[in-house]
């Protein structure tokens, strides 16, 4: 296989990963050595650290059926086999959602979930904690017929009765009535394929989604999972353009879905060969696909260059036949350029903002500690010299003026836990708005107050209710952050102030990510109430799939916003500690300079070496904190 364009930048995306979590742990490390780690940043340094080995790229691509976005996947993903692997054919092909990635703990399979979980009120996040429920198919990657048999399953169908589509929660006016008066319906509600292909090796995952049917009758598809993409991938064909189906699945699902804050979109014209015309020359085959992108880019409201040609049926074959020219007239490889760009580059963006959010003022601080340690210590070294050979007077005198800053030290270090009382009070107050007990009992009352209602405009209501109380309780927690802030910043001042400690004020608390999330999670229960589920599904059913989809996206949202209150208000008084702490410290090598130079000026040689070493070595680490933090920071 030729390594193409993605499989590159997903190579250095790796790479530049790999090498950040290198100095993350190094610093993690120099904490540790220094006893500047305390359990609370100890914590926050080993989720962060987690949360980038685990870390995926997902491309979610979405189509009405026939679009041959299955096809687009196999001459991307597959092509080495020299044959379709995913089931690719006319008319309709996946039927359940299709995660496609890599364990390398765990051999190649295909792993599917029954339809029948769909009467459960668990989730398929919940799911994948329980592997009994899973059918498991091993997949021999060495044989090709062996591993198109075995995904032969994700197309598989049956028939039910209405009244078992109903308990499925399927509206039975969206599905294919057969001619014995049953209703098909897919085997599987949700299917996962371990495969060791390079890309997905360097850490992308594939969500292959059905048409609009699945879509539609699956809620967590639309609402949990294209959400989490950081690419939508829609899928058109370029002999028909934009249908009326398509803008179904554009407005209803893709739209609804999309965070801009975080995701990318690009609208991929396939089956371009459609307009191939042997008869004409290849600037009158230019011009029409020229127009169709245009008419695409016009309906869909985006800009043009994101709106890209293929023809993934003759990348395929061009793959296969190892055909330069085809290849590159199928308009593959400039759709894996641009997704090199758009998807992971956008990836990178996002990673660097956490580690910058989550760990920046951290590393900032402990690098400010370091260079007031340096500093100092070269004040040190001044000092010791400067100070020989000088009366007793003097050093008496000098050191009594050090005691006194030593006291002064001492009522700021007391100044400073009253101060960290007082605002651990107000955090614990403000937090409780986010508390587990106090969301566990809003939803709660959601749920029986749904539960009890006898129409749909009541269930409405009761949403509408929902989300209300959860925007409340967020303002509530921005009211009371942007106080807090100021009581921040009262501190710092005032202890530069009476105490002479120069720190810079760390940042606010920035609860604006959270909020959009949330306003963008509104508009997505928005359409789920205006939705055609809420008219002809079951009640019982339509309150379990929002308190699955919409209720517990909600949770996530809430208790992430108290974490990150609750990591922002231990870490912010730090710096104050951590200042007075390395200023007692450098006072009492001082005084202990001192009482040296009274007795025996030989004593102080051992002393002036041992400090021209470790300011060596505090320049050293300085450096590379300050590599560290560029790196955080993007400036490297």
């Amino acid at each position: 296989m030729t390594i193409t364009a993605l499989q590159r930048k997903l190579d250095s995306y790796s790479n530049w990963r790999h090498d950040l979590l290198t100095e993350i742990e190094a610093y993690k490390s120099w904490l540790d050595d220094e006893g500047l780690l305390e359990g609370e940043d100890e914590l926050r340094v080993l989720e962060l650290i987690e949360s980038l080995k685990s870390d995926k790229i997902m491309l979610a691509l979405v189509a009405e059926f026939s679009r041959g976005k299955t096809e687009l996947i196999n001459s991307i993903f597959f092509a080495d086999y020299n044959k379709r692997l995913l089931p690719s054919s006319v008319g309709r092909t996946t039927m359940c959602p299709t995660e496609i990635c890599y364990d390398e703990n765990e051999p190649p399979y295909i792993q599917l979930l029954p339809i029948e979980t769909r009467k459960s009120s668990l989730t398929i996040s919940e799911y994948r904690e329980a592997a009994v429920n899973w059918s498991r198919i091993e997949l021999d990657i060495d044989s090709p017929d062996q591993m198109t048999e075995a995904l032969l399953q994700l197309i598989q169908t049956k028939e039910i009765s209405e009244q078992e589509a109903k308990e499925l929660g399927f509206p039975p006016h969206t599905l294919e009535w057969r001619e014995n008066h049953k209703l098909q319906v897919p085997v599987w509600r949700h299917a996962i394929i371990n495969y060791p292909h390079p890309l997905l090796k360097s850490g992308l995952t594939i969500l292959d989604t059905p048409g609009l049917n699945a879509l539609g009758t699956e809620p967590e598809l639309t609402l949990n999972m294209l959400p989490m993409a950081h690419t939508i991938m829609f899928v058109l064909a370029a002999d028909t353009g934009v249908t009326r189906s398509d803008m179904d699945i554009w407005r209803n699902f893709i739209t609804v879905s999309l965070n801009p804050r975080e995701q990318n979109v690009m609208a991929v014209l396939n089956k371009i060969d459609t307009m191939w015309d042997d008869l004409h020359d290849d600037s009158f085959t230019q011009a029409n696909i020229r127009r169709q992108i245009e008419e695409t880019s016009r309906i869909l409201d985006i800009d043009e260059d994101l709106v890209v040609p293929v023809s993934a049926q003759k990348g395929l074959v061009a793959k296969v036949r190892n055909d330069r020219l085809l290849l590159n007239r199928s308009g593959l490889p400039k759709l894996e350029e641009k997704l090199s760009v758009d998807l992971i580059d956008k990836k990178q963006s996002l990673i660097q903002k956490k580690v910058q959010r989550e760990l920046g003022v951290m590393v900032k601080s402990t690098n400010d500690v370091y260079l007031s340690r340096l500093d100092a210590l070269v004040k040190e070294h001044h000092e010791i010299l400067s100070l020989q050979g000088k009366s007793k007077t003097i050093l008496v005198a000098l050191g009594e003026q050090l005691q006194s800053q030593s006291k002064q030290l001492s009522l700021a270090m007391d100044d400073y836990h009253k101060t960290v009382r007082i605002m651990n009070d107000q955090a614990k107050r403000l937090r409780q708005h986010l508390s587990s007990k106090n969301i566990d009992f809003m939803i709660g009352a959601s749920r029986v107050s749904m539960q009890e209602t006898w129409n749909t405009f009541g269930l409405r209501r009761g949403m509408a209710n929902f989300f209300d109380q959860a925007e409340n309780r967020l303002s509530e927690v921005n009211s009371g952050a942007v106080k807090l802030s100021g009581l921040v910043d009262r501190i710092y001042k005032e202890f530069k102030t009476r105490h002479n400690l120069e720190m810079n004020v760390p940042p606010e608390f920035d609860i604006n990510p959270f909020i959009e999330d949330f306003m963008h999670l509104r508009m997505d229960g928005e359409q789920f109430r205006d939705s055609m589920m809420l008219v002809v599904t079951e009640q019982h059913f339509v309150i379990k799939r929002f308190f699955i989809t919409m209720a517990s996206r909600a949770r996530r949202i809430l208790d992430e916003t108290n974490y990150a209150l609750r990591a922002w208000s231990k870490a912010t008084l730090q710096p104050i500690s951590l200042q007075i702490e390395e200023h007692k410290e450098q006072i009492g090598r001082r005084l202990s300079n001192i009482e040296k130079l009274k007795t025996n000026h030989s004593n102080l040689e051992q002393r002036v070496a041992t400090i021209e070493e470790d300011i060596a070595e505090l320049r050293d680490k300085t450096m590379t904190l300050q590599r560290i933090l560029a790196r955080i920071q993007n400036t490297e």
